[in-house]
Order: C-alpha cells, then sequence, then structure tokens
C-alpha cells in the first residue's frame, strides 16, 4: 500500500478568512488520502483545531501586525518592511525542523512567504499578485514577485477570465509562469444553501483590530435602531462562546462552525460583513446578498467594493455611513444570477500530491 503524503497546511493568522479559505483545501486533502499537519498561530489556528479536532496541528508564529486607527498605512507598513524580511527569513528556517519532526511530504501556504522548501514541494494562495497601494506600486510588485518565485506553484483562489471576483490583484498584469487559476474557494463550496428566512440580518465580524471591534460597536447601535431580527457573529474564537441577547430581537455569539454559520445564513435575509476576499468567496458561492463594509484604509478591500460595485449580490457601504434599511432595499429589488461552479482546487490538489 502507497504511504500517505503529509501535507501541511499553514494560513496567516490576519483575521479568519485565510483559515476559511483552506477549509475546502484540506477537506480535499483527506478526500484524496492525504494526511494533514495544521500550521498557524492564534485565531486562525483555534478556528482550524475546531473545524477538524482530528487532525494534529502546530503553532507556527505569525507576525504580529495590528492596524494604525487614525490611517497612513502606507507609511507604517513600509517602516515594517524590514521586520516582515525578518520575519520571512525565520519563518523559512523554522520550516526545516518542522519538516523533520513531521515527516512533511509537502506545504500548502496561504500568505505565509516564508514556508517554502527548496526540497519539497510548495504551494503559495494568494489573490493579490498585485497589490493595491496609492504609490510605489511597481516597488510593492516587484518584492511580491520576488516572494511568489520561491514556491513551486502560486495557487490564485478566482478564474482567469473576465468576470472574476479579484479584478486587477490578480489580473493587473504579466502573470508569472506558476501561478495556477484555480477557483474560488469557499468552505461552503460543497453545500446546497436552503432558504428558510426567520431574521432580516445575520452580520459575520472578522478582521484585525481595532477595526474588528469598532465595526462591531457600530453595527450593534445600528441594529438596535432598525429594530429587525438580527444574529450577530463578532468573529472571536474563544472557549465561552454562549449567545447573549442585547434586546429581544438582536443576539450576539463569539463564532460560529461552518456547518453551524450556513445554517444562520440559511435563516437570514441579508448579511452584513467585511469586503475581504474570503467573504466574497463564501458569499458567491452561497448566492447570498450581502451589505459589505470595507476596512477602513485597507486598499485591497475598498478596491474590492469598486470592483464589485455593479454585482448583484453586493452592495457597499463606508464604516462611518452605514444605512442598514437603503442597504436592505438596494438588496431586495436587485435580481441574482446562478454563480458557476468550480472544480479546480480538487484538480490542483490531486496534481500536487501525485508531485510530493
Amino acid at each position: 500500500m502507497e504511504k500517505k503524503k503529509t501535507i501541511l497546511v499553514a494560513p496567516l493568522n490576519w483575521g479568519l478568512g485565510h483559515a476559511t479559505r483552506c477549509i475546502p483545501l484540506i477537506r480535499e486533502l483527506l478526500k484524496q488520502n492525504a494526511n494533514v499537519l495544521i500550521g498557524a498561530d492564534g485565531m486562525a489556528l483555534d478556528y482550524l483545531k475546531r473545524e477538524f479536532p482530528s487532525l494534529d496541528s502546530i503553532i507556527i508564529p505569525d507576525l504580529k501586525v495590528r492596524y494604525p486607527k487614525s490611517g497612513g498605512y502606507l507609511l507604517y507598513f513600509a517602516l515594517r518592511i524590514p521586520r516582515l524580511f525578518n520575519h520571512v527569513k525565520k519563518e523559512h528556517q523554522s520550516l526545516r525542523k518542522i519538516i523533520r519532526d513531521y515527516k512533511i511530504d509537502g506545504i500548502i501556504s496561504d500568505n505565509r512567504y516564508g514556508l517554502y522548501h527548496a526540497s519539497k514541494p510548495s504551494v503559495l494562495i494568494t489573490h493579490q499578485l498585485f497589490i493595491e497601494t496609492p504609490s510605489f506600486k511597481k516597488t510593492v510588485h516587484s518584492i511580491v514577485k520576488k516572494l511568489v518565485s520561491k514556491f513551486n506553484e502560486c495557487w490564485v483562489p478566482d478564474v482567469e477570465s473576465s468576470d472574476n471576483l479579484s479584478g486587477r490583484l490578480s489580473h493587473a498584469g504579466n502573470i508569472p509562469s506558476t501561478v495556477k487559476f484555480i477557483g474560488p474557494l469557499s468552505r461552503f463550496n460543497e453545500q446546497n444553501k436552503q432558504m428558510h428566512p426567520e431574521r432580516v440580518a445575520l452580520a459575520i465580524l472578522s478582521g484585525p483590530e481595532p477595526f474588528r471591534t469598532a465595526l462591531e460597536e457600530i453595527l450593534i447601535d445600528k441594529l438596535k435602531e432598525l429594530k429587525c431580527k438580527a444574529l450577530l457573529v463578532r468573529g472571536v474564537v474563544s472557549e465561552n462562546n454562549e449567545e447573549t441577547k442585547v434586546t429581544a430581537d438582536l443576539t450576539v455569539v463569539g463564532y460560529l462552525s461552518s456547518n453551524n454559520l450556513l445554517k444562520e445564513v440559511e435563516k437570514s435575509e441579508f448579511v452584513i460583513a467585511r469586503s475581504g476576499y474570503s467573504s466574497i468567496m463564501d458569499l458567491a458561492a452561497l448566492q447570498q446578498k450581502a451589505l459589505l463594509i470595507p476596512t477602513p484604509g485597507q486598499t485591497e478591500q475598498e478596491y474590492l467594493a469598486q470592483h464589485l460595485l455593479n454585482h448583484p449580490l453586493f452592495v457597499f457601504s463606508n464604516q462611518d455611513s452605514i444605512d442598514l434599511h437603503a442597504s436592505f432595499e438596494v438588496l431586495r429589488s436587485n435580481s441574482t444570477q446562478e454563480e458557476p461552479t468550480y472544480s479546480g482546487s480538487s484538480e490542483s490538489i490531486r496534481d500536487f500530491l501525485a508531485n510530493c
């Protein structure tokens, strides 16, 4: 009998989006008879351990980033570029011991640029080949291109055609030959949504602090004002996950597993979420209408709001000008269209395992 391949799956811990979009890949690896070792940090690790309690996992320390409240993102991250490269170097060095200790045959890294190895097939997952920046774009793009080149393959969770979700984030210029478009990744890809609306709104929070907390406070006030039946999922993975009644109509809970979150989406007319790419992929997979709110100053989310401005599933609002009633009325008037299904990830996993 052929020995099972052991694959390290390692998502970035900046919000839960990188972890959630690894779920379909982990499921596919298991379906194709591979062993999976989860390597992550913080909430991303906690979340995946709850999704896959039978799998082994290890802590791979992540670069800690707390976004500045007052903007100035370009300068903020420019000053931290030396720290970023130092972390990538340390991450790469730590991988040698992980491979030796756990007998790793291949690596799938979601936006962790140090997790590549010269003698083990290494895949990077990213939808940002061309990062949106207000200036120094060519410099940033050349840095990303150099980092991507360290991996055997780069998987972009989108389609290559014009009806894509990521726009110029992954379609803006000359694409390296190692890039493969594998179709959108959603933890709900294998699910069929059955609508049983019991409430108007389901708010799903995610992303880095302090913006996650700021949006939570804003939405609680807005949902109180609207006086509609609503559930708010804080996006905080913790031991205490009891539901809290804020008002007779508004309930708050820390987090939900993928299966339980799907059940709550089915009960909800609309979703409220950040315009993070993983959230957009989940909503598109479910054909779920949603109000999307970009994280202030995050150029990626602000660009996605612009790129998908006329998409029938979505309306967008800045954090400081949210009007739930008006947004929901626009969504009610929009007609939806069936999204195509994608099978690129299963084929990519099969080819990847064959090379391990």
